[in-house]
């Protein structure tokens, strides 16, 4: 019996000495139980860690240490028509994830699920099914072994400009994340499902991003100039997914350079953003 033809391809970068490569296993397993055909790409920059052997490996060099270029060549390896870009520490919970992101698509672009921050999880990585917590709009969680979430006391929900963020209680935070994280987003900030026609159209991420931050906002101004962006989190805030947190140390000249191309970008606009990411500026 033929397998069937995966309709979506999750796409799912790797690189340094990241967490996710402790969890990226059981990320896959979630992927791959999905109820929607799909096939599950790993780009790894440098040495390919051992992963579950659903998933296929793009190997790329050191210099490709980027989410965005890593997506890119994960993309670039599959003909589904769909790419859901995703990352190799956040599970979809519930295996109706892709089914029921497929249907508030529509034939639009679907960002930004809301995202539960899994606080103990480096110990859980081998629970093969996550129930939510069951209350309204909570973000920190811990984890038991059945599976079953259970809200933090003591967060808090801030606006940030336009943006809702939470606040870790200052007992929980980490001495190694940088300050400016004491406030995260309640969402999975770059979780996007998109058609790759589209994709390829706008010019996929840009590749001048290095490191974390920045060429996921990047790559959402230059879709919205193409297409309608539905953001998951206000239209079904049900559909969510899990992230296994760890430090987050960002902080420096990378991510300062970053906010800086960023900025420089979005002044020229989208269509000039497009235009220099698929070759055909000056």
């Amino acid at each position: 019996m033929t397998a069937a033809q995966p309709r979506v391809c999750v796409v799912l970068p790797l690189f340094g000495g990241h967490r996710a490569a402790t969890v990226v296993g059981a990320v896959i397993r979630a992927w791959l139980a999905q109820d929607v055909p799909c096939e599950v790409v790993v780009a790894v920059a440098g040495d390919a860690p051992r992963v579950h052997s659903g998933a296929r490996i793009v190997a790329a060099g050191a210099a490709d240490a980027s989410p965005g270029r890593l997506r890119n060549l994960g993309a670039a390896s599959t003909r589904a028509p769909l790419l859901y870009l995703g990352d190799a520490d956040i599970v979809p919970l519930g295996t109706d994830f892709l089914g029921r992101a497929l249907r508030l698509r529509g034939g639009d672009v679907v960002v930004q699920p809301w995202m539960y921050r899994l606080l103990d999880g480096a110990e859980l990585a081998g629970v093969a099914a996550w129930q939510p917590p069951g209350c309204d709009r909570v973000c920190l969680v811990t984890g038991d072994a059945t599976g079953r979430l259970a809200p933090v006391p003591g967060e808090r929900f801030r606006q940030q400009e336009s943006e809702l963020m939470v606040q870790l209680p200052p007992e929980l935070a980490d001495p190694r994340d940088s300050r400016e994280l004491v406030l995260r987003s309640p969402f999975h900030w770059g979780g996007i499902l998109v058609e790759r026609r589209l994709f390829e159209d706008v010019g996929g991420y840009c590749p001048g991003y290095s490191g974390w931050g920045c060429e996921d906002d990047d790559l959402r101004i230059k879709l919205a100039a193409r297409a309608t962006l539905i953001t998951a989190w206000r239209a079904d805030p049900t559909l969510a997914c899990l992230h296994f947190e760890h430090p987050r140390s960002y902080a420096g000249p990378a991510l300062t350079a970053n906010r800086a191309l960023l900025a420089r970008r979005a002044a020229a606009g989208a269509e000039a953003m497009i235009a220099e990411d698929r070759g055909t500026s000056g």
